[in-house]
């Protein structure tokens, strides 16, 4: 009869134990990973809604390039000054310009201290909800629309030239290219003023 070793049995069974407790406590904590990155990043159903004359009513959003061209996007209120945005980005021995600034704005900071104002880039005004002014827009810009390629584009910018300017949105329907159910998709992102 072979004999039976108590120290070897109970030593397995006693291993076989600690490897389900080990093997419980990960599925326990691959639950609890689990909940916590769904808690985190759920997705809702309905998404918030953002509208660009909601946020451009109070606040203004402008890129501030310095002289090395690192760029920073700040808000301020809308009735915010060249001189209050320039001392919000810490921007110090600027040479002061009675420039208007509105929400879209670049302005640029030469290495001689001037400032040039210009606009954002159009990926820019949509990541921002800041809408496209038609009369103001580069070819570039415009291609940043949904459902605008550089040819399009490029007729925008030559219906524009011809026309002096548009004088409303609809303009744009003389475009080829331009249909009204293309122009009603754009048009959360695209207003007209006056030409610069």
């Amino acid at each position: 009869m072979p004999r039976r070793v108590k120290g070897k049995a109970d030593s397995n069974s006693v291993g076989v134990n600690d490897q389900l407790k080990n093997i419980a406590l990960l599925i326990i904590a691959i639950f609890l990973v689990a909940i916590y990155f769904l808690k985190e990043f759920h997705i809702f159903k309905k998404p918030a809604s953002i509208s660009a004359s909601q946020s451009g009513k109070q606040t203004i959003i402008i890129e501030v390039e310095d002289s090395s061209g690192i760029s920073k996007v700040y808000t301020h209120p809308k009735d915010a000054s060249l001189k209050d945005v320039m001392d919000k980005a810490g921007v110090k021995g600027y040479k002061h310009t009675d420039t208007a600034i509105e929400s879209g704005s670049k302005i640029t900071i030469n290495k001689d201290g001037s400032a040039d104002v210009g606009l954002m880039s159009g990926e820019k005004h949509l990541i921002f909800s800041i809408p496209l002014n038609i009369n103001k827009a580069t070819a570039q810009d415009f291609e940043a629309l949904p459902g605008i390629g550089p040819k399009v584009a490029e007729r925008i910018i030559e219906t524009r030239e011809r026309l002096g300017g548009f004088r409303t949105v609809e303009g744009l329907k003389k475009v080829r290219g331009m249909g009204g159910k293309k122009l009603d998709r754009l048009k959360n992102f695209i207003i007209c003023k006056e030409m610069p």
